[in-house]
């Protein structure tokens, strides 16, 4: 009767749901990481829990709705019914000691009828005090009845309700969770503004200049510049932007000097398993963009697939790593994609159109680029995402990759939010 009376509640009322990856199912919330304060649902809003369905949200008073013909006054005993009922569910004491009440209360009762019963009968017998000696034993043995029945509710009632209790008590912590996250937000986006941009893609130029200017040693600066990356991760995240597209290693990169391209994958090795371990912890998964993997070494092409696949399930944060990638290349290999859908007959000829070509890239699995970032002061795209940053808003900063500092990017969302307007052609 409990569970009927829990589970029984108002219909769900319909939300929204925004999407950052279509190849996976989102949530938050999990722990949704920073989040767009938007992105939470009002405070008085429905949810879609046991308590949330029956009660409504906690702190808040019971909202009529029209919809389920409901009287104000049905409404308002729902409210206290569901309030008691929350503080019975989330108290260990109250679900001990009432089975015990109930059955010490039995217990009581028939005791007390069987021995008014036989009291009644003494009177008229000339043996009344061995008839009511035999009643206090009969009292005695309903008594401990009563107790029996008592242990058994104890060990029955909370397992029968343990589902409806966990569940309530999981939609409690969920939202306080959910309030806390977005004081979180509020406290730590540093940069004010809303219309924070959901996907950045950055040119991480200058490693090379940086580590010869710093060190001597140009290696020493491409390893300065994967730490800067698991930063510059962490700060996207914080802000509130959901996915990061980060150039890594290009087709024309294969043509450096052989010593510094072997270098430059022994730094992949290493950085694949520090990012791996990190993108787990955080809830980040990771996607790598190549169009031509046969040209790298196969102990890279372990670390990366085993990054990707230890990290598919992660949700709160997207990172796209292009690693021997080429735009033209990319459009190259949509093209092809799209000439097998001809030849297959999955579409015409007449048919086809942006949407078939963005479906072939290599992002397809998510929106395109609204901000770029190129380091080091060049300005210029280097065959980076020719396709996708078709209206993207582009910010050349002077500085190394290595050098970066979340205030660079904190300026480049505020200038984004308040001093670009995208028109897109219009």
């Amino acid at each position: 009767m409990l569970r009927q009376f829990i589970e029984g509640g108002a219909e769900e009322s319909p939300h929204g749901h925004v999407d950052n990856d279509k190849s996976s199912s989102h949530p938050y919330a999990s722990y949704p990481h920073e989040m767009n304060a938007s992105d939470y649902p009002p405070t008085c809003a429905y949810e879609d829990s046991v308590y949330d369905r029956l009660f409504g949200p906690l702190g808040c008073a019971p909202v009529q709705d029209e919809g389920l013909g409901c009287s104000l006054e049905v409404q308002r005993i729902k409210f206290i019914v569901g309030r008691a009922l929350k503080a019975y569910l989330s108290s260990p004491l109250c679900l001990a000691l009432l089975p015990l009440l109930i059955g010490v209360c039995v217990g009581l009762y028939l005791g007390r009828g069987r021995t008014v019963s036989t009291q009644r009968g003494s009177s008229k017998n000339s043996k009344g005090g061995a008839l009511a000696s035999i009643s206090d034993y009969t009292s005695l043995v309903y008594y401990w009845v009563g107790l029996r029945v008592a242990v058994l509710l104890m060990h029955i009632v909370p397992e029968n309700i343990s589902s409806v209790s966990q569940q309530f008590l999981e939609d409690v912590r969920d939202r306080q969770t959910r309030t806390e996250l977005q004081q979180k937000v509020e406290v730590e986006r540093e940069s004010g503004v809303r219309d924070i941009p959901r996907h950045v893609a950055v040119i991480m130029d200058g490693n090379r200049r940086y580590g010869k200017q710093r060190y001597g040693n140009a290696t020493r600066g491409h390893w300065d510049g994967s730490r800067t990356l698991v930063e510059f991760a962490k700060w996207c995240m914080a802000e509130g932007v959901s996915i990061l597209t980060v150039y890594a290693f290009s087709t024309e990169n294969w043509d450096r000097e052989p010593a510094e391209v072997a270098a430059l994958m022994s730094i992949f090795v290493k950085y694949c398993e520090e990012l791996r371990v990190e993108a787990v912890k955080r809830g980040i998964r990771i996607h790598v963009l190549t169009t031509e993997d046969e040209r790298i070494p196969s102990d890279v092409k372990a670390g990366v697939n085993r990054m990707v696949e230890e990290t598919k399930h992660c949700e709160q944060f997207t990172m796209n790593i292009c690693l021997s990638y080429g735009g033209r290349g990319e459009i190259v290999h949509a093209c092809k994609g799209v000439v097998r859908d001809v030849i297959s007959g999955n579409v015409s000829i007449d048919e086809i159109g942006e949407g078939h070509m963005r479906d072939n890239l290599l992002t397809g699995h998510c929106p395109d680029p609204d901000v770029v970032i190129r380091t080091s002061g060049e300005e210029r795209i280097s065959n980076f995402l020719l396709w996708q940053i078709a209206y993207s808003e582009f910010f050349f900063l002077k500085k190394q990759w290595p050098e970066l500092q979340k205030s660079d990017l904190i300026e480049v969302i505020r200038t984004y939010a308040k001093g670009r307007n995208r028109r897109y052609g219009k």
